[in-house]
C-alpha cells in the first residue's frame, strides 16, 4: 500500500462503550487529573499511576470511578488496560511508556506530545439523542477552535433531536430488513424531513407505506 495514502490529516473518530473500558493515566499533575477526569465522567473504570498527586485527585477519587495507585511506572501496569494516557512530566519516561504501548499494541495518549501517540480526545457534544465529536485539523490543533465550533454545531443538532427519536421508533417497529432499509431510505431525506417538521410524518408514511 502506498505509505503516502496513510500520512494525511483525517482522523478516524470511535465512539466507546466506556462501561467495557480501562484507562490508566500515568501521571499526577494538572494533565492527568484533566484527562483523568474526561474518562471518569464518560464512564470509564480509571486507574491513576504516580510517585505523587495533586490534591484535585484526592476529592475525585471519593466521587468518581478513580483508582489511586501510588508508585512508580512499571510496565506491568498497562497490560490489562485498554487505553494508556502518558502524562507525566519526564519525556524519557514518556517515550518508554509509549515504546511499551506500541509492544502491547495498546492505544495511547501523549499529553505532552500529542502526535507521539495513537489518539487524540476530540471536544465532544450532546444533545438528548445524538453525540458527536469536534476536534481542528491541518496546520495545528486549537482547542479552543474545537470547543467553540462544537457548541455552535449543538444548536444546530438540538433542532434534530426529536427527528432521531422518531426515526429511531421507525426503524425498531420493523422486523423486514428488506422492507426497513427501503422504509430508512425514504424516511431519512430532506422532503420527510420537510414534513416532519409540518407535523404530516404520519399522514406520508401512509399515502407511501400504507
Amino acid at each position: 500500500m502506498n505509505k503516502n495514502l496513510l500520512k494525511n490529516n483525517s482522523n478516524m473518530l470511535i465512539a466507546l462503550l466506556p462501561s467495557e473500558i480501562k484507562v490508566i493515566v500515568i501521571g499526577g499533575g494538572r494533565a492527568a487529573y484533566i484527562k483523568s477526569r474526561t474518562f471518569a465522567l464518560k464512564g470509564c473504570r480509571v486507574y491513576v499511576l504516580s510517585p505523587e498527586f495533586i490534591q484535585e485527585f484526592y476529592h475525585m477519587k471519593d466521587n468518581l470511578n478513580v483508582d489511586i495507585i501510588p508508585g512508580l511506572y512499571q510496565k506491568k501496569y498497562i497490560e490489562d488496560k485498554h487505553i494508556v494516557v502518558i502524562a507525566t512530566s519526564d519525556r524519557e519516561l514518556n517515550e518508554v511508556i509509549g515504546r511499551h504501548c506500541r509492544e502491547l499494541c495498546k492505544i495511547y495518549l501523549d499529553a505532552s506530545e500529542p502526535e507521539n501517540g495513537s489518539c487524540i480526545i476530540p471536544c465532544q457534544r450532546n444533545t438528548e439523542n445524538i453525540s458527536l465529536g469536534i476536534n481542528t485539523m491541518g496546520v495545528g490543533v486549537s482547542p479552543m477552535t474545537s470547543r467553540f465550533i462544537a457548541d455552535e454545531v449543538v444548536k444546530y443538532l438540538k433542532d434534530y433531536d426529536d427527528f432521531v427519536k422518531f426515526t429511531s421508533k421507525v426503524r425498531n417497529n420493523m422486523g423486514n430488513m428488506e422492507y426497513r432499509e427501503k422504509v430508512m431510505r425514504f424516511v431519512c431525506t430532506e422532503d420527510f424531513y420537510f414534513f416532519y417538521r409540518k407535523g404530516k410524518s404520519s399522514m406520508i408514511m401512509k399515502m407511501f407505506f400504507g
